[in-house]
């Protein structure tokens, strides 16, 4: 299995007083409890080789598996689960796709930012077309596979779980361990088709003039907007699709940050933006690359920017790799 490396060439005084010694004594105490072995980076008394056990976020001290879950898009209570607490609500899931007008936006990234093959910047004009929601779901891609047209995903297990694909529990989560052939195949049987990179930018970024540099502006990326990864990381897996409308671009389309990198119908080429055509770019006509786009729960912000772009060989599956399909406007 290739994994996918995260790249892309982007109260009183007194009381404050109390409060400051009780962290005190609880790190104190959390390092005698703990064996000589124990590796704890935060200080929670939790982690390898600690007595309290391993931590799923040892770079977080507020994440660790005596934590209490909140509503908070996070895993407080490390059982690779977010927001798992009766008085959290996850929103309802629209299945229906999202309308993409079309539109003429700039593809890319201006000068002096981003990465080189995010250059030139170029104005770019879309036809219209529909785009799903949010990522391929396990429920929705079992259908697929039980009616013959899909070839089950290559593994059936995340990250952290062993059983995920086929767990109900799971269902309305991305599925994952897909390459991009599977990815086509699902879309022709749905009706549909890999969107194009330029479709792709197009339904996250919004058309001109917006220049936002994550499918909900400008604002640094969070658990609130996106599953990413880095310091601040949300699950140190895949999370259900859906759950953070903070999140959405202009065309509505959610999760276009984070959670899974989402393979494009487009072979990749460094240089592509340098030839690219004004009018519904579909990539160049051949190569040994397919792009993925949109970052995943892995990721850090760079990943995450509208314009990151990332190739892989089609052949290529992982734990932290999915799609959404795009479909005829009219249709």
């Amino acid at each position: 299995m290739r994994r996918i490396v995260q790249i892309c060439a982007f109260v009183a005084a007194s009381s404050a007083a109390v409060i400051v010694g009780l962290v005190a004594t609880r790190r104190v105490d959390a390092q005698q409890a703990s064996p000589p072995g124990c590796r704890d980076a935060d200080g929670d008394g939790y982690g390898t080789g600690c007595q309290n056990g391993p931590d799923c976020n040892d770079r977080d001290r507020s994440i660790n598996p005596g934590q209490a879950e909140t509503c908070n898009g996070r895993d407080d209570d490390c059982n690779a689960l977010v927001d798992d607490s009766p008085e959290c609500s996850p929103p309802p899931i629209d299945k229906t796709p999202v309308h993409v007008g079309a539109a003429r936006f700039l593809m890319g990234s201006a000068k002096g930012q981003g990465a080189a093959d995010e250059h030139p910047q170029h104005a770019v004009r879309v036809s219209g077309f529909h785009l799903d929601r949010t990522e391929i779901t396990n429920a929705r891609y079992q259908a697929c596979v039980q009616a013959g047209r899909c070839k089950a995903p290559v593994l059936t297990g995340s990250h952290l779980r062993n059983n995920y694909y086929e767990n109900p529990a799971f269902a309305d989560y991305p599925v994952v361990f897909v390459d991009h052939e599977r990815a086509q195949q699902f879309c022709s049987y749905a009706g549909g088709r890999l969107p194009t990179e330029a479709e792709w930018e197009l339904a996250a970024r919004g058309p001109e003039p917006s220049a936002r540099t994550y499918p909900w502006g400008n604002d640094a990326p969070d658990c609130t907007k996106a599953n990413l990864g880095g310091p601040g990381s949300c699950v140190d897996d895949t999370d259900r699709v859906g759950r953070r409308p903070a999140g959405a671009s202009p065309s509505g389309a959610l999760d276009m940050a984070g959670n899974v990198w989402e393979w494009t119908a487009d072979y990749y080429d460094a240089h592509y933006y340098e030839k690219s055509p004004p009018v519904d770019p579909t990539g160049p006509k051949d190569g040994t690359l397919r792009v993925m786009r949109g970052g995943c729960w892995l990721s850090g912000a760079d990943s995450l920017r509208v314009s990151c772009r990332k190739a892989e060989l089609p052949s290529t599956w992982a734990y932290n790799v999915g799609f959404r399909c795009a479909y005829p406007e009219g249709r």
